[in-house]
């Protein structure tokens, strides 16, 4: 029998960055397949239902109306499938897939399942306990097993985030975690089929071009960057999760011994305010750029020597890859997903994020030294970048992902 997939996604802030890039990730290897698809989104603007055509596939967009908004996820749930029966003829003569991209959400898989012969995949990019803990693993195994009247109000949360999630997932039909710790964390700690389980690492198309000194030179005319200048940088959301607090308090340590380098920082977020009180000193060393489109970021890519992705957490890490992508030497902290894309001293230098007073920390001198490092050893530097595209190829390019992803679709 055919199948169909239903690709779900939450309209919100993590949709315009990971989850996005997973989406059209995701469409790009089924549009080169046989299967059909269709892509519907929940909590767009406006108050009606509208149906758009796009490169050849329907995408259907569910607002949250006002009234809905007063009202529970489950109630939403069960009118977002009543909306659905109307685009989705239960006699199609397909077999239906759903793909969810959100956690939360069980009322809606129930509902799903009541009104369609269906399986239904979910993709878990990020988890509201993990970043509520800033990945601090410890904390949620000791959370997990003490006693509920021993629990305060802060960890009765975490424990009821994470059974909320592992009820969903035993709901769905196949679960697929972007990285191998976030399988653990529910395997480990719950009651979940890890026959239903499969790891599928996140996937970039290939885009790199090597360019030539004078196109690199050319691109640092265009941003007015010297030709000296040695550049090191930051992409992603301006978020405390991210960072890139350490990354400024090592900057200074290093502007120490190299004047000439330049922190570039690309992204945007709400803790922009903070970010640059905290670069006071340093403001004419410093370029924040706001989001950028992909194209000036991959630029960015090109002239940087350096990249760094200091996170406290993270689920995946695209910006990890993406640096691997453009044979970017790169600094990551050694946690979450970051831990298993990078290997240390092979294809990137990894940074430890310790657990000081009960608070996570990036080590600033040593984030420094990895930093000093990869300026002032250029051949040692050009080795782990032409490692780090040969790891991305091998394991993060489109077509690695795609190929996992179909054989899940066709279990």
């Amino acid at each position: 029998m055919k199948k169909k997939i239903y690709i779900i996604n939450k309209i919100s802030r993590a949709a315009a960055y990971g989850i996005g890039t997973y989406t059209s990730q995701l469409t790009a290897c089924l549009k080169k397949s046989s299967i059909e698809f269709e892509i519907i989104h929940l909590f767009s603007e406006g108050s009606e239902v509208t149906v758009e055509e796009k490169d050849g596939y329907r995408q259907i967009l569910i607002p949250a109306i006002e009234l809905v908004k007063h009202k529970s996820l489950q109630y939403y749930s069960r009118n977002v499938v009543c909306l659905l029966r109307e685009f989705i003829p239960s006699n199609s003569g397909y077999e239906l897939i759903f793909h969810l991209n959100f956690m939360n959400y069980e009322h809606l898989v129930k509902e799903l399942k009541k009104a369609f012969r269906c399986k239904v995949i979910l993709t878990v990019h990020y988890t509201n306990w993990s970043f509520d803990l800033f990945g601090n693993y410890k904390i949620l195994l000791k959370t997990l097993n003490a006693k509920k009247k021993d629990l305060s109000d802060f960890e009765k949360r975490i424990v009821n985030s994470f059974m909320e999630d592992v009820r969903m997932i035993n709901r769905c039909d196949r679960l697929i975690c972007v990285a191998r710790h976030s399988l653990d964390s529910f395997t480990e700690n719950s009651n979940i089929n890890r026959k239903k389980c499969f790891v599928i690492n996140n996937g970039l198309r290939d885009e790199y071009k090597k360019y030539s000194e004078e196109k690199k030179m050319l691109i640092r005319r265009k941003y007015f960057i010297s030709k000296s200048a040695r550049i090191i940088l930051f992409a992603g959301r301006l978020e405390p999760v991210k960072g890139l607090v350490y990354l400024i308090k090592s900057y200074k340590q290093v502007l120490q011994k190299h004047p000439d380098s330049l922190l570039i920082v690309a992204g945007e977020g709400h803790n922009f305010n903070t970010l640059f009180k905290d670069a006071e000193t340093c403001w004419t060393k410093i370029i924040f750029t706001g989001k950028l489109e992909k194209k000036q970021l991959y630029e960015f890519y090109q002239i940087a020597d350096v990249g760094v992705v200091p996170s406290i957490h993270e689920e995946f890490g695209y910006v990890a890859i993406e640096m691997m992508m453009h044979q970017l030497p790169v600094v990551v902290t050694d946690t979450g997903g970051l831990a298993e894309i990078i290997e240390d001293n092979i294809s990137g230098l990894k940074i430890p994020v310790r657990t000081r007073k009960g608070n996570r920390i990036v080590d600033v001198n040593l984030l420094t030294d990895k930093i000093c490092y990869l300026l002032e050893h250029r051949k040692e530097s050009e080795i782990l970048g032409i490692n780090a595209r040969k790891r991305f190829l091998e394991k993060y390019e489109l077509s690695v992902f795609g190929r996992k992803i179909l054989n899940v679709y066709n279990g």
